[in-house]
């Protein structure tokens, strides 16, 4: 029996022997000749594209600086030392399991995309695109081109180390399962996640929009920039993502993270909402959301807006509106007596709105509102109707003796509905958040 088993690991360590040693790493250089052989460091291939067809899976391939794809600059891919992936609409076809990296990284390996491609489709399961500081420049296109779109098919590939510019159809589609994208940065367009059990952590997004899409599931979205978003910096649907530690700051339209369509069931962390032309966040849809440790500044409009269509239950743990070009908090949206927004150990303070504005039921606790201008009237709560009620005890409200002129804030509309009573001597301290 014992030698049956010695026997047995021995057959299994000789074929993961043979499968190690048959991984080779072949060479891409822009003084390269493609050819069915070639590769090694003495004849390494011209194209990124020969390289992959010689490559066996689970081979590396190591790619020289300089310009691939469209080299010339002529809008095809039908001159000399130019990719030829084979599938039309694709400049570079990724079709086995391989490990893809740029000898000096992506300032100096650019790859120009031509026309409405995809500049690099990444068909097969496996593959690793880029490492820190081995990735590539992937750059240009026409509406309708992506930078990199992963197969539906596809699961567990790494991209890393890249840059994404300029591409007029969309940064990336990301479909498939179980990938990992990290430390790239994505200039112009959208990244969109199609799939499930992605994580998206360390990106720079500059003009640019990180999206999930309608099916996507259990994505994390973890310490990434966006900068100067033309449109919403996080836009998420789907179901069950964790968005936390990342910072949306100077978005020049739209909202700093929206959720929204099929969104549901998402947890937001300590994430920071700075200088957006929109909301800081804005929830529109779904339950079973998470909102805890976020910050909301100097924003255009609320800092906090959350607008269901149908009544839901949320809770807001440690979280700041502060200096926001509207309210702090906004819920205009349905509730009732079961199913309403609760803030405990919140900030507003210092918007241009009111501290809190709601329609309907809230519950807000062992908070602080206080230097909220609200229509020039110092509006901590403002009650826009009779629907509902609204219980806000244990606040501190600028003043010890609790809402009331200068330098507290007072209670604006339906005052009768609200019971602000047992007002907190002290200000309540609310975390500071972090920036990644």
């Amino acid at each position: 029996m014992r030698r049956a088993t010695a026997g047995s690991l021995a057959i299994v360590c000789v074929a993961v022997f043979s499968v190690a040693a048959r991984a080779a790493t072949l060479q891409v250089s822009n003084l390269g000749t493609d050819s069915g052989t070639c590769g090694s460091s003495t004849s390494p291939c011209r194209t990124i594209s020969q390289a992959i067809t010689n490559a066996a899976p689970g081979d590396t391939i190591l790619v020289g600086p300089g310009l691939y794809g469209d080299v010339n600059n002529d809008g095809d891919l039908a001159d000399p030392g130019e990719e030829s992936s084979g599938m039309a609409g694709k400049t570079i076809v990724v079709s086995k399991p391989l490990v893809i990296l740029s000898r000096d990284g992506a300032g100096s390996t650019v790859i120009r995309n031509v026309g409405t491609a995809d500049a690099v489709y990444i068909a097969a399961s496996n593959v690793t695109f880029g490492k820190k500081a081995k990735g590539f420049t992937v750059r240009g296109g026409l509406p309708g081109s992506v930078g990199v779109r992963i197969d539906p098919a596809a699961n567990n590939v790494t991209m890393m180390g890249n840059v994404f510019d300029n591409h007029a159809g969309g940064a990336g589609i990301l479909g498939g399962n179980s990938h990992s994208v990290r430390n790239n940065w994505w200039l112009n367009g959208t990244l969109t996640i199609d799939g499930s059990s992605v994580l998206v952590r360390d990106n720079l997004f500059v003009a640019a929009t990180l999206a999930t899409g309608v099916g996507s599931n259990a994505v994390v979205i973890d310490r990434n920039q966006v900068q100067r978003s033309t449109g919403v910096g996080v836009d998420l649907q789907g179901t069950g993502h964790t968005v936390r530690r990342n910072v949306v700051v100077a978005g020049l339209s739209g909202a700093g993270f929206r959720c929204s369509g099929t969104c549901s069931g998402v947890a937001f962390l300590d994430n920071i909402a700075r200088r957006n032309n929109g909301h800081g966040f804005e929830v529109l849809a779904g339950s079973g959301h998470v909102v805890t440790g976020n910050l909301a500044n100097a924003n255009g409009s609320s800092g906090f807006y959350f607008n269901f269509s149908t009544p839901t239950a949320i809770t807001l743990l440690r979280n700041t509106a502060a200096n926001n070009g509207a309210a702090g908090f906004t819920f205009p949206g349905m509730t009732d007596s079961s199913n309403y927004p609760t803030l405990t150990n919140c900030a507003a303070i210092g918007n241009q709105g009111d501290g809190i504005q709601v329609s309907g039921y809230l519950k807000v606790e062992k908070s602080t509102i206080y230097g909220n201008i609200g229509s020039g009237f110092n509006c901590g709560i403002n009650k826009l109707s009779g629907f509902g009620s609204i219980l806000a005890t244990q606040n501190f409200w600028g003043s010890p003796s609790g809402p009331g002129p200068d330098p507290a804030d007072q209670l604006c509309g339906v005052t009768s509905v609200i019971d602000a009573s047992s007002p907190l001597a002290t200000e309540v301290k609310v975390a500071q958040q972090r920036q990644p």
